[in-house]
């Protein structure tokens, strides 16, 4: 879908090169719809992880624990600088594709 649009993207495997908790809070910011939805809390894995200090309703919190468990950051995410959005269903990343 990146690779058909005319759009210059640029692919981040965030799970090789995790990403800091100042990028974090920048995607949230532009985070179209709520903060909540980038944090997997149905997934397996969160159960497994220490979740008690998040909360789901504050940004700092968000990053702050996505920064320590990446792989529960819903994906794919698509970050123009100005707009992000969660590619839950990947039709939503047409808006900037």
């Amino acid at each position: 879908m990146c690779q058909a649009s005319d759009q210059d993207v640029n692919v981040r495997l965030y799970l090789n090169e995790p990403l800091t908790i100042e990028e974090l809070n920048g995607i949230l910011s532009r985070l179209k719809g709520p903060v909540s939805k980038i944090v997997r809390t149905k997934d397996t894995k969160f159960k497994l992880v220490d979740s008690t200090m998040l909360n789901l309703e504050e940004a700092d919190s968000i990053a702050e624990f996505l920064s320590l468990h990446g792989h529960l950051m819903e994906r794919p995410l698509l970050d123009d600088g100005t707009t992000a959005i969660i590619g839950r269903p990947v039709e939503h990343l047409d808006q900037l594709l």
